[in-house]
């Protein structure tokens, strides 16, 4: 199941500032633009005036939040993580109007970690550039995508455990590489045919870095891709991984952005809401991929049982 968000800023020097959310397209793929993009540290405001600004990619845990700041006629974009979490952004500037960009005008670029849950990543300068007549309001069109995770994370060799409870056998709808949604960024999920109000618990220890309660619905037209759409905990492990549960029921998570879990913490019900056409819970291992567009599904192993490890075997009944 792809996931990702498509915003485009729209803003002229004295407008209001407004965000479109424009219909998603598949990520198309060819060559990545990697854009060296500093970090610049301290009061954004040192940049001067405060021209545009926008909030999204807002969740239990923190948002992105990009600016426009002015001095002069010279004008930069800056982009903000407030995620616990690294964060990958595919960036574009289009549609400039009595403006000059100082080098590149798309590119991809790693949002460093907020050091808290709802705190202040770095600001990272995405463009630079100069209005061109003074006397005259200028425009751009901004538009970004996201992803989750650091793609310079390394796995470790873990075994997970099952995500439920002991006394509970549940069979694998999908597993590594299965053809209804298990490709690209969700190669090595699994879905677990879990009924709703299942106990889902923690596979790994790690902190509790996002998540999602407000999803009602499920289906399998492009809108429910949106992350937006439905119920999540994003759990990061030591090693940088992202453990990704899917799908939970509404105001069914039991768990805080910040929160450390152990392995076996109660994190949620499981449920069916987003990209769904059944009852299940999805389980995954993930981080953003370099593009910003796709994530990066990492292989893992499951404790089958006390004496058995095992990578998850689609129809294969695990208690």
């Amino acid at each position: 199941m792809q996931r990702w968000l498509a915003v485009t800023l729209i803003c002229a020097l004295g407008c209001e500032p407004t965000a479109i959310y424009a219909p998603v397209e598949q990520p198309r793929t060819g060559p990545v633009v990697e854009v060296p993009v500093p970090d610049m540290q301290g009061d954004p405001a040192s940049l001067g005036q405060l021209d545009d600004r926008l909030i999204d990619w807002v969740f239990d845990g923190g948002q992105i939040e990009v600016e426009l700041y002015r001095r002069g006629n010279r004008i930069w974009q800056i982009a903000r993580n407030r995620f616990a979490t690294p964060i990958v952004i595919r960036w574009n500037l289009t549609g400039l109007d009595n403006l000059t960009p100082f080098g590149h005008t798309e590119g991809v670029a790693l949002l460093p970690a907020a050091p808290m849950p709802y705190g202040n990543g770095a600001n990272v300068v995405l463009a630079e550039l100069e209005r061109v007549d003074a006397n005259r309001a200028y425009r751009r069109d901004l538009s970004f995508r996201a992803r989750w995770g650091d793609p310079r994370a390394l796995p470790s060799d873990y075994v997970y455990r099952l995500p439920w409870a002991s006394g509970r056998t549940f069979s694998v709808l999908q597993g590594f590489h299965g053809n209804f949604s298990h490709r690209g960024s969700n190669e090595f999920a699994v879905d677990f045919d879990c009924p709703v109000a299942t106990q889902v618990l923690a596979a790994r220890p790690g902190v509790i870095v996002a998540a999602n309660a407000a999803a009602q619905g499920a289906g399998t037209t492009q809108e429910f891709l949106d992350y937006k759409k439905t119920n999540f905990v994003l759990v990061q492990h030591d090693d940088g991984t992202l453990g990704e549960y899917m799908h939970l029921s509404p105001s069914g998570i039991e768990v805080k952005p910040g929160q450390r879990v152990e392995r076996g913490t109660p994190l949620a019900l499981s449920g069916n809401t987003g990209f769904s056409s059944t009852p299940h819970l999805h389980f995954g291992v993930m981080t953003a991929g370099e593009d910003g567009l796709t994530a990066r599904s990492i292989p893992f192993r499951l404790a089958a049982s006390s004496t058995r490890i095992e990578e998850p075997v689609q129809g294969r009944r695990y208690a």
